[in-house]
């Protein structure tokens, strides 16, 4: 359980929070994406802006942490479809 814990601090640092950024800017991104049956992304580039901008605007604040959270999972989902 203490490794999960890291590993999710570890999401939020610097370099990932750049990182994620830069991929979410320059991926070639579906239309839409069902990632699970309750999650369903209608318009991907404005979902990927939006989380970019709050990440922007707020970082580090930890509130704003599901906004990175979402572009990793959408990342993963993108590259597991790949």
């Amino acid at each position: 359980m203490k490794a999960k814990t890291k590993e999710k601090k570890n999401e939020y640092d610097e370099q990932t929070v750049r990182d994620i950024i830069e991929w979410a800017t320059h991926a070639d991104l579906p239309e839409e994406v069902k990632l699970t049956e309750s999650e369903y992304i209608w318009n991907v580039k404005r979902y990927v802006e939006a989380n970019i901008y709050d990440i922007r605007d707020h970082y580090p604040d930890p509130f704003y942490n599901p906004s990175i959270t979402r572009l990793i999972r959408l990342k993963e989902f993108v590259e597991s479809k790949g």
